[in-house]
């Protein structure tokens, strides 16, 4: 049956190159991370090394995004810390896979806010001083909105995309989301859901039938509290399947070996 839906399948959109260094090296240097005195940053981007490398992936390279709930039900994440200890360990992971150690933060409730671009140089307190517009402006959940700007994003890349999407809710529409996270999946980017507490519409999504796109883009992992884990058990689910994505998106033509 597979053979005979073939041709009706999507073509790849904006197939990209995968690079990766031959010798495994990080893509910052993380010794000078840490002699600039950001010692526990540097520690999380050691755990990323250590995760990627038991995937094969060590010296990967990509574009780190990351999509940040914003909605109501994220207050306490968001006024105890939580979030900025996820935005930090989400920069840790990049430093190992992102040429310019930049992460462009998508914050999102009913509307798209402004991309917030978070390195070694602005991470600290960046939740409190650039990110969260406080307890009474947190609205609703438009996850798709959120993942056009991504989709946007993936039709001017030059590299891989990895977006980690930080939630804790259903989306205010499952149809318009399952549509594009579909049609992302035509596109250089794997999708890795962090749920702050159980979403079984995120399950759904991992698990759409194989017809449905045109690989398998997304990993969700469910977490009672993210931020309580440690720096390894969080790299570990971040580097999750995306060696399995890597794969199947070379057979699909959306990416291709340098």
């Amino acid at each position: 049956m597979f053979g005979s839906n073939r041709t009706n399948r999507p073509a790849p959109a904006h197939p990209v190159k995968l690079t990766k260094d031959p010798a495994g090296a990080p893509a910052i240097d993380i010794s000078k991370v840490r002699e600039a005195g950001h010692i526990d940053l540097a520690k999380r981007a050691d755990k990323a090394g250590l995760a990627l490398s038991k995937k094969g992936l060590n010296g990967i390279r990509a574009q780190a995004v990351l999509v940040l709930d914003h909605s109501g039900s994220m207050l306490n994440d968001y006024s105890n810390g939580k979030v900025q200890t996820l935005v930090e360990r989400v920069l840790g992971f990049s430093l190992q896979i992102d040429v310019d150690g930049t992460v462009p933060v998508i914050p999102f409730d009913h509307r798209v806010l402004p991309t917030v671009e978070v390195t070694v140089d602005t991470y600290r307190d960046v939740v409190n001083r650039s990110i969260w517009r406080g307890m009474h402006d947190m609205g609703t959940t438009r996850l798709h909105e959120a993942l056009r700007v991504v989709r946007d994003m993936a039709t001017l890349t030059d590299t891989p995309l990895f977006c980690t999407i930080v939630t804790d809710g259903n989306p205010d529409s499952r149809p318009a989301t399952t549509d594009i996270v579909v049609d992302l999946a035509r596109y250089p980017v794997f999708l890795k859901f962090v749920a702050i507490r159980q979403v079984p519409y995120l399950q759904e999504l991992d698990d759409l039938p194989a017809g449905r796109r045109l690989l398998d883009n997304v990993d969700a992992k469910f977490f009672n509290d993210p931020a309580a884990v440690s720096d390894l058990e969080f790299a570990d689910a971040l580097a999750d399947e995306w060696d399995t994505w890597i794969e199947a998106a070379k057979r699909a033509g959306v990416v291709r070996e340098a």
